[in-house]
C-alpha cells in the first residue's frame, strides 16, 4: 500500500480517487478556494473523496513534510509559477505527479483557462451542438477526470517498475490526445468533422429517434444493417438501392431518417431494448437516473458500490475493472469532514 498526497481540485480529487479505490492510503490537502463543481460540493465529496482523509492547511512547512513520507504527490494548480510557489522542487517525493492547464513548460505554462475553454481550444466544441446554432460544451467534470486518470496510469507504472520519476500533466494537451477518431477521419479521408446534433452524420443511421414512451439511439454502422432492418420490421429496406451502402445511406439519410421513424414511434423502450438484444445491435434508450440506478446490466456488472457521510448513505460508481483480481465492490466508502491541521503529523 502506497502513501499517496493529493493537492488540488477535481483533477486530483479524480486521481486519489482511483488511488483510494485500488486499497492506497490517501490525504487530501484542501484548497483555500475550491473550484466551481457541476454539482453540490457534498455529492462531489461523497464520489472524489471517499475513503481519503482530508486536511485542510496552507502551511509550507506541513504540506513538504507530508509530501515527503509519500510515495507519489498528485499537484493541480493553475499554472506552472503556482506549482513552483508551493516548493515541489524541494520535496524530493518518489514520484511527483503535476496537473496544470498548459503543462509546466512551454509559451503557454501559466495562460489562464477553464475546462470549457481547454475543451473549445482542443476541438470539442466545434463538434457539439446543431449546425446552425451556438456550439456546446461537455457537462461534468471531462477535462479533470480524464487528466487525473492518466496522472493515476502514469504514477501507477512508475510505482510498478520502482521507478522516481516527475511527471508534467497538461489538461489541454490531454484534451487533445482524446480525439483520435476526428484525427484518423482527416489522415485517413480528408474529412473534417462538424456539428450535426444528435446525428453522427458519418454512419447512417445514428442518431436519436423518437419512441412511445421516450428516446432511443441507434448506431448502425454497415455491418449491422441487415439486422437492424429485420429488427425495426422494415426487411424491405435492404432491398431500397437508395441504401445499398454507408455513402448512399449518408446521401439519402433523410429519407431514411423518416422510415426509421415511422418504424420506431410505436415501440416502447421495453420493446425496442428486447429487439435489439435479439438481433445483436447496438441501440441504447434515453434513461433517467432513477433508470440508471435499478438497471438490470449495471447491477449484474456491480458497477455500483456504498459510499457514506455519515449522515446519508448512497450509491456511488465503482471502478470498472482491475488487473490486480482484487475485489471492486464490497466495502463501505466513507467520506470523512475536513480536519484543521495545524502542526506536523506523527508517524
Amino acid at each position: 500500500m502506497d502513501r499517496i498526497l493529493e493537492i488540488g481540485h477535481q483533477a486530483a480529487g479524480y486521481c486519489g480517487r482511483l488511488f483510494a479505490q485500488t486499497g492506497h492510503d490517501v490525504v487530501r490537502v484542501e484548497p483555500a478556494d475550491p473550484s466551481p463543481t457541476w454539482v453540490s460540493q457534498r455529492s462531489l465529496d461523497l464520489f472524489l473523496h471517499a475513503g481519503k482523509r482530508r486536511i485542510a492547511t496552507d502551511d509550507p512547512a506541513l504540506i513538504g513534510q507530508l509530501a515527503r513520507n509519500a510515495d507519489v504527490v498528485i499537484v493541480e494548480a493553475a499554472n506552472a509559477d503556482a506549482v513552483l510557489n508551493l516548493g515541489v522542487d524541494a520535496w524530493q517525493t518518489k514520484v511527483t505527479v503535476v496537473i496544470t492547464p498548459f503543462g509546466l513548460t512551454g509559451p503557454k505554462r501559466n495562460w489562464q483557462a477553464t475546462p470549457s475553454t481547454l475543451l473549445a481550444m482542443g476541438g470539442y466544441t466545434n463538434l457539439m451542438g446543431d449546425a446552425d446554432r451556438a456550439p456546446l460544451t461537455l457537462p461534468g467534470h471531462y477535462p479533470e477526470f480524464q487528466s487525473g486518470q492518466y496522472a493515476f496510469t502514469a504514477a501507477s507504472a512508475c510505482r510498478w517498475a520502482h521507478a522516481s520519476n516527475a511527471i508534467d500533466i497538461s489538461i489541454f494537451e490531454t484534451v487533445m490526445s482524446l480525439s483520435q477518431f476526428t484525427t484518423v477521419m482527416w489522415h485517413c479521408t480528408g474529412q473534417i468533422r462538424g456539428r450535426h446534433g444528435n446525428d453522427f452524420h458519418w454512419v447512417v443511421p445514428s442518431t436519436l429517434f423518437r419512441l412511445a414512451d421516450g428516446w432511443v439511439y441507434v448506431n448502425i454502422v454497415p455491418t449491422f444493417w441487415d439486422a437492424f432492418t429485420t429488427c425495426i420490421d422494415r426487411p424491405t429496406l435492404i432491398l431500397d438501392e437508395r441504401f445499398a451502402s454507408n455513402d448512399l445511406r449518408m446521401a439519402n439519410r433523410d429519407a431514411l431518417h423518416a422510415l426509421v421513424a415511422d418504424a420506431l414511434a410505436t415501440l416502447t423502450r421495453e420493446e425496442i431494448q428486447t429487439r435489439a438484444t435479439e438481433h445483436r445491435i447496438p441501440i441504447g434508450v434515453l434513461q433517467t437516473l432513477d433508470d440508471v440506478l435499478a438497471d438490470a446490466h449495471l447491477a449484474e456488472r456491480e458497477f455500483f458500490q456504498t459510499a457514506t457521510d455519515g449522515s446519508a448513505t448512497v450509491r456511488s460508481p465503482c471502478l470498472p475493472f482491475r488487473f490486480d483480481r482484487e475485489p471492486r465492490v464490497g466495502q463501505v466508502l466513507e467520506a470523512v469532514e475536513v480536519a484543521s491541521l495545524d502542526k506536523s503529523p506523527r508517524g
